[in-house]
């Protein structure tokens, strides 16, 4: 007969908890079909160092503040399975580190997990991890920075960066004077070429975009939720870099989401080299819930957000995934609404796409043209595309996945700056699909005009690289997307970036047509198909302005932001400039970040029924279950 090395009970009791309170939790945890002690870690009323030195002394073994260095031959993977490894040599020879979850814990209580004395020591999960990261960093940092074969990445060898930059300025110039050649030389030729070249591109990406809001109509009816005990263990990654002032809201918009704490898993990833944000981390590491784990990036290159996400996937152990960033306040159900839409859906149904929302639209005209911005694109258009089953260029934060099919196709790649995109084509291309996730994503979005050019920016330098990535192989795309999915994801992406940068020269086609003063729709055939071209590019430009955000709006009851529809004209300038700069800094700086700052909201709200203060006010309750009492744990 086997008896118990330690009553776990006392060990719990002896961590501060009252008789009394712990047979309510032990209640609770079995109505949540949870393990009490991974529940009380996670939710913080046991705290994780004093309840494994209990552990420690009543099995005789020691407890390390600080874990001993790895030994040499440790697999991460497995080590992260385990949840142990073995330790270096020297005074720690042949000792086994142990970092413990409730099932280990009362395996070494029951006697049936032996840990001889002298031999296992314990630590924190977060100590198990810090020992991993400074052991593997090197390795975790080659490994971020090439997930992907390179027909599928954005990174260029150095040797074609210096040949791009030694042959870009040149290139240009000999097009610019090229170009002002044609237009002193040829200028109703100029007129006429520029909207028989570019009106048929602009034309089909409105369409596309118009068809992809119209297809959205009004959400699929939401599956029933799944009951708590079902819910599956779910990561969230959060990607910070300069966030120490957003540590506080962070913490408080996490604690809100409603999900059982024993299967919340929380990543933060800093930059090894962001010493303000780890002091601000911990700083409040003392209230840091149980679920939260900070994990330090590895220095290398490329400085990029999706280079931190990848570096932290190895560490996560949820069968979901989401990513946030710093600033998001989401739904505190979403990610209960995420596990029962995957829980009904296809298997290849790989990634749901939350609706992001900006909650400073109020703050200027800038702040609240993104914010008409944003609901059009994630209310209708992302959502029409996931419902015509088209390519779903994904926004950067609010993904949720299925992880082990996130790695299975290559996570993000680190050397693109819309990784986000990259990867909802890439799902497409290899068979997978994206879902829209009818659920809000509260976003502080920039409201002066610098970092909002940065932003742009960097946004536009990610769609061209995307879009040479993904020409790379014809052939290969036409095969893996269709004649029609891969149709409609070209007008949208060169649409976007050849429009932007196609502005000045419409503008001047414009302007010579109507300085060469002759009547519109009057003249030889080929100046009726571009004076056609270009009346019917304004009727498209028009739908385009008009239809997505007009019909997100009313969905929301936010008619009352309509009006900044009419900055249309300054916007399109604003992005062209801001595609010309990423051009340049293609050429010059392919893999530059431009940080966007946070924490600047002078006013939040500002769509509707959906109220950015509502949702942040809202709170995921915890419910304690009084019940009849059950024994205690042996």
């Amino acid at each position: 007969m086997r008896h118990p090395a330690f009553r776990l009970s006392e060990a719990l009791l002896a961590c501060g908890l009252t008789r009394e309170r712990l047979l309510d939790e032990v209640t609770r945890a079995g109505e949540m079909g949870s393990d009490v002690i991974d529940l009380g870690l996670c939710e913080g009323w046991i705290h994780e160092e004093t309840l494994l030195r209990e552990v420690a002394a009543r099995l005789d073994l020691a407890f390390l503040e600080e874990p001993p260095p790895v030994g040499a031959g440790v697999s991460l993977d497995e080590s992260l399975r385990l949840r142990s490894y073995r330790a270096a040599g020297g005074s720690r020879e042949g000792l086994r580190v142990l970092a413990p979850n409730g099932a280990l814990i009362r395996a070494l209580a029951e006697g049936r997990m032996i840990a001889p004395s002298g031999r296992v020591a314990l630590v924190t999960r977060q100590g198990l991890c810090d020992a991993l990261i400074a052991f593997h960093g090197a390795d975790l940092a080659r490994k971020a920075a090439s997930t992907l074969p390179p027909r599928f990445s954005a990174r260029r060898p150095e040797a074609m960066r210096t040949r791009m930059r030694g042959t870009f300025v040149p290139m240009l110039l000999a097009s610019f004077l090229a170009l002002i050649g044609l237009v002193i030389a040829f200028p109703a030729l100029f007129t006429i070429l520029v909207p028989t070249l570019l009106a048929p591109l602009l034309i089909g990406g409105a369409m596309t975009t118009v068809i992809s809001a119209l297809a959205s109509r009004e959400p699929l009816p939401l599956p029933p939720a799944l009951a708590e005990a079902k819910l599956p263990a779910y990561t969230i990654l959060v990607p910070l870099y300069r966030e120490a002032g957003m540590i506080d809201t962070l913490v408080t918009h996490l604690d809100r989401l409603d999900y059982p704490r024993d299967r919340l898993e929380i990543l933060l990833l800093i930059e090894a080299d962001d010493a303000e944000t780890r002091d601000a981390l911990r700083a409040r590491r003392a209230d840091l819930p149980g679920s939260i784990l900070i994990l330090e990036v590895p220095p290398g290159e490329p400085r990029t957000k999706p280079r931190a996400l990848n570096a932290g996937l190895p560490f996560a152990t949820g069968k979901l995934l989401v990513v946030y960033d710093a600033e998001d306040a989401p739904d505190p159900d979403q990610l209960k609404r995420a596990a029962a839409a995957f829980a009904v859906a296809h298997p290849l149904v790989t990634c749901l796409q939350a609706r992001l929302a900006v909650v400073n639209a109020y703050d200027s005209p800038l702040s609240c043209r993104f914010a008409v911005d944003y609901a059009a694109l994630f209310d209708t258009v992302k959502a029409g595309a996931a419902r015509l089953g088209w390519p779903v260029p994904l926004g950067g934060t609010s993904n949720h996945f299925r992880t082990e099919a996130l790695r299975r196709v290559g996570a993000w790649d680190a050397w693109n700056l819309t990784e986000d995109a990259d990867l909802g084509i890439r799902l497409a291309r290899l068979g997978h699909r994206v879902e829209d996730l009818p659920s809000t994503t509260w976003e502080e979005l920039p409201a002066t005009l610098r970092p909002w050019m940065n932003q742009r920016t960097r946004w536009m330098k990610g769609w061209m690289q995307t879009l040479m990535v993904q020409a790379r192989m014809p052939r290969d795309l036409l095969g893996e997307l269709g004649p029609f999915r891969l149709l409609a994801i070209s007008l949208t992406g060169l649409s976007v970036v050849l429009g932007a940068l196609g502005l000045p020269l419409c503008l001047l086609s414009l302007g010579l047509r109507l300085y060469m003063g002759s009547p519109f729709m009057e003249g030889p055939s080929l100046i009726l198909l571009s004076d056609m071209l270009v009346l019917v590019s304004l009727a498209a430009a028009l739908l385009l302005e008009t239809v997505p955000p007009l019909l997100a709006l009313s969905r929301r009851r936010s008619l009352h932001l309509a009006p900044a529809l009419l900055l249309a004209p300054v916007i399109y300038i604003l992005i062209s400039v801001a595609a010309w700069r990423a051009l340049f800094e293609l050429a010059h700086h392919p893999f530059l970040w431009r940080k966007t700052p946070h924490g600047l909201i002078k006013r939040a709200g500002g769509l509707g029924s959906l109220q950015a203060g509502d949702a942040q006010k809202q709170s995921a309750s915890r419910p304690v279950i009084m019940a009849e009492k059950t024994s205690l744990p042996a």
